[in-house]
């Protein structure tokens, strides 16, 4: 096991860098193993696929430079924060982020999220708190965090890792550090989701166009 932290470069066009990352795990739940081209490669340096197109997912067999993949980066549909306090705790909402994975609906339908006039909001006296923030919690994107009095909660994971969900988006967890020149940067560095269909309009993150995409692996 490296003692490096873990991190993500973001290659231009190209694929997702991995570094010092020793748990990758597929949408069954096993380890995935990582490729060795050589004996003396470094299975702790791995490439990622993000254009959709390998023929070897989740890794990167080349495709991108073929299929006229670009890490173009697009404005999200949503922007700003939305802090919904209620009266045992606060609802920390930054939708631009949101990868659209459905955990907040499905987990507390009544309190994620309600319409007041053309801005959509979170009510969080809708249900009970424990539930609130066992939802929040499973958000894969980071859009979504809470407060206890003046302490905000948002990192949930001790252990670096990339888990490669069903016909969707890697979600990083555990902090692995983000490297972008394009200077896009993760709403919570605890957690975050990363596009990996080549569709989204808010690379290198997912926000939820895979299932419009059709993309599959």
């Amino acid at each position: 096991m490296s003692d490096e932290r873990a991190s993500i470069e973001v290659l231009e066009g190209g694929p997702l860098l991995v570094k010092n990352l020793d748990k990758l795990t597929g949408a069954d739940g096993r380890p995935v193993e990582k490729p060795v081209e050589r004996e003396d490669s470094d299975r702790n340096l791995f490439a990622l696929c993000r254009c959709g197109g390998s023929a070897n997912k989740p890794f990167c067999d080349g495709t991108h430079k073929e299929n006229g993949f670009t890490g173009e980066r697009g404005s999200p549909e949503e922007e700003g924060v939305r802090v919904c306090e209620g009266q045992e705790l606060t609802i920390v909402d930054n939708p631009g982020a949101c990868c659209h994975a459905g955990e907040c609906v499905d987990g507390a339908p009544d309190v994620f999220f309600r319409w007041e006039g053309d801005e959509r909001r979170a009510v969080p006296d809708a249900d009970e708190r424990q539930k609130i923030i066992d939802t929040i919690r499973r958000c894969p994107s980071g859009s979504l965090a809470y407060r206890l009095g003046d302490e905000l909660h948002d990192e949930y994971f001790s252990e670096a890792e990339i888990f490669v969900s069903e016909d969707g988006p890697l979600h990083v967890r555990g902090g692995p550090e983000l490297v972008d020149e394009s200077g896009a940067a993760p709403v919570s560095k605890d957690h975050y989701a990363l596009c990996r269909c080549g569709a989204s309009k808010n690379k290198p993150f997912c926000d939820g166009a895979h299932r419009d995409a059709g993309f599959t692996g």
